[in-house]
This record gives C-alpha cells, sequence and structure tokens, in this order.
C-alpha cells in the first residue's frame, strides 16, 4: 500500500501543471491527500524547514527589500481586498503583499493592490501548492495571448514571487538573485 500512495504521489507531482488550472488543482489536492495517508507523524523524516515555519509574504518582502529591491511601497492582501478571493483557501495562498517597484512607476492601491506597481508575493503552505498556482498563472497568460501581459515567476520553497513583465529581463533577474536567497 505504501508503494501505491508513493507511486501516486510521484505520478501527481510529474502531472502538476500539464492540464487546465482545474485538473492541475485537483492533483494537487490529491497530492496533499495521499501525502497526509500515506505518512504517519511517527515515520516523518524530517519537520518542514524554517522557510516553511516562519516565511510569511511580509517577512519575505522585508527580506526582498533588505537585498537592496527598490520596493517603493506595499499592501498586504486579506480577505477583504483579495481581488482573487484565494487567500486562506485550501490549495491557496495563506498570506499575500502586493508591492511596488520605483522603476515602473506605477502606485499600490490600498484599495484594490494588484501586480501592475511591481509584482506580489504569495505564501502557500508548501512548494507544491506554489507551483500548481505559478503553472496555473502562467498556463492562462499564454492562452490569453500579448493582451493579458507577462509576468516572472520566481519560486522558493512554499513563496511565489510574481513580478510585473512591464521590467526588462535583466531587472527582473534582479528579484531571481533575491527570491533564491528566501530558501
Amino acid at each position: 500500500m505504501r508503494t501505491t500512495i508513493i507511486m501516486t504521489i510521484a505520478a501527481a507531482a510529474l502531472t502538476a501543471g500539464c492540464g487546465g488550472g482545474d485538473s492541475a488543482e485537483a492533483t494537487a489536492q490529491a497530492t496533499e491527500s495521499s501525502t497526509s495517508a500515506a505518512a504517519p507523524e511517527s515515520a516523518t523524516a524530517a519537520g518542514p524547514s524554517t522557510t516553511d515555519q516562519a516565511m510569511d509574504a511580509a517577512t519575505a518582502l522585508a527580506d526582498l527589500k533588505d537585498a537592496g529591491l527598490p520596493i517603493a511601497d506595499s499592501a498586504v492582501i486579506t480577505e477583504t481586498n483579495d481581488a482573487n478571493d484565494l487567500i486562506g483557501r485550501p490549495g491557496q495562498y495563506v498570506s499575500k503583499v502586493a508591492f511596488a517597484d520605483s522603476r515602473v512607476g506605477v502606485p499600490i492601491d490600498p484599495a484594490e493592490p494588484g501586480n501592475e506597481g511591481g509584482g506580489s508575493i504569495e505564501v502557500f503552505a508548501d512548494g507544491a501548492d506554489a507551483r500548481v498556482r505559478s503553472d496555473y498563472i502562467q498556463e492562462t497568460l499564454e492562452s490569453l495571448g500579448p493582451i493579458a501581459g507577462t509576468e516572472y515567476h520566481y519560486l522558493a520553497g512554499p513563496i511565489l514571487v510574481r513580478v510585473t513583465g512591464e521590467l526588462p529581463p535583466s531587472v527582473a533577474a534582479e528579484y531571481e538573485t533575491a527570491v533564491a536567497g528566501l530558501s
């Protein structure tokens, strides 16, 4: 039985992001259910990393600022201002903050914060959920074409940093380097 569960988890991990958003999300939920059933607490080899336990979007934002990124403004996403209505829902981000990069020149609207000013940081319960979300967004943007714009996505475990495509690749690479330091 343990082998079957492990194979199910491996298959789900390989297929995550291969289909549409609904199938990827269902795969992630199946993976989460299988993972919970697969390993009793006594069989867990190692506890969650410090990043999994302590990092939230506001802490990650502070780390990006400390890395020298020109983040001019930010707004914490809550249940009342989350345009996506995803915060805290199963398989979705548990904390989020939108930020403005001074090189973009678009301020954050605290009532309806979005990514257009620079980007956002979404923190999930685990890295698999972060990957599913990133894949879903990228697939959606690709299917809508250039009118929908572009984003750079950088993952560090359960953290997804989304950066507006308004920034040139050389500038976005600064985020990539800083995000690598979050894990």
